[in-house]
């Protein structure tokens, strides 16, 4: 047999035993997020409300903001303002400079970076998982998150970084 006979001999036994694919009503759907940890909490914003995940550029502090304005950094030729997000809520972080991230986000007329204590990657749910009820969650960060999912027996709140954007931008307007 030459070649090709062979490989159309295989083609048509890979297709004689081929499974059909589930129906698409049958597909489980799936949420997809960024997990990270802020002090000892650990969360999930939704994928697209990040622009890009990056390490901690240069920073450029700021004299007169407010203490969670960790400063300024040119990142590609364009200002970003740097936010500790642990200090935007009130409490300082113990993260090493190695492990915390920067979560890009741009909004409206925002471009800013929010430092958390450490991305936890891509993280991925069964749309079954979902629960609207958020237990064990600081209050200081209810306003934020809305809803849940539920995976390996941990809870992942949702956290909106729009929400967040609005805070921010009415809190850094006043002194």
């Amino acid at each position: 047999m030459d070649p090709f006979q062979t490989l159309v001999s295989i083609a048509q036994r890979s297709q004689n035993i081929a499974q059909e694919l589930p129906p698409k009503e049958d597909s489980q759907a799936h949420w997809m997020g960024l997990g990270f940890r802020l002090h000892e909490n650990l969360f999930v914003v939704p994928l697209e409300e990040v622009l890009e995940l990056m390490h901690v550029p240069h920073t450029t502090h700021l004299p007169g903001v407010k203490n969670w304005i960790a400063g300024v950094a040119n990142v590609r030729g364009r200002l970003m303002t740097l936010i500790d997000f642990a200090l935007f809520f009130g409490q300082g972080s113990k993260r090493s400079k190695a492990q915390a991230r920067i979560f890009v986000v741009e909004g409206e007329d925002m471009y800013y970076g929010l430092i958390v204590d450490e991305s936890m990657g891509m993280q991925h749910f069964s749309s079954d998982s979902r629960s609207d009820e958020v237990k064990g969650v600081d209050e200081k960060y209810l306003p934020y998150v809305h809803y849940s999912f539920h995976a390996a027996g941990l809870q992942w709140p949702v956290m909106s970084l729009s929400a967040v954007a609005q805070k921010i931008r009415s809190e850094s307007l006043t002194i």
